[in-house]
């Protein structure tokens, strides 16, 4: 009884889902630069919490990926991977970083 106990608890704790929030996309440019990409996520207990600030994140290390240059051709995904009790949100943003000509 114990041993089937421990085995259904070892499934649940390694069971997860994975569910799509939003997807978003512009338009990709003809010439494309170099690809850049990025992804910041938070972890929450019950699925409560008091911020968003790791999607803050996620836009600033992109930009700083494409230091003066310009970003287009944005592809940004928001999903949540649940476990149990403890949720995984998480924010995955791509796109392509246009830097001036004459600069590397």
């Amino acid at each position: 009884m114990i041993r089937k106990f421990c085995l259904l608890f070892i499934v649940l704790i390694l069971n997860g889902c994975v569910g799509l929030n939003s997807v978003s996309m512009t338009q990709v440019p003809k010439n494309k630069g170099q690809p850049v990409e990025v992804n910041a996520h938070d972890w929450v207990f019950l699925n409560f919490t008091t911020q968003n600030d790791f999607a803050d994140r996620a836009v600033d290390n992109l930009k700083e990926q494409c230091v003066g240059g310009k970003i287009s051709g944005v592809y940004t995904k928001h999903q949540t991977t649940s476990y149990l009790l403890v949720f995984k949100r998480e924010v995955i943003v791509s796109g392509y970083c246009d830097l001036p000509k004459g600069t590397l």
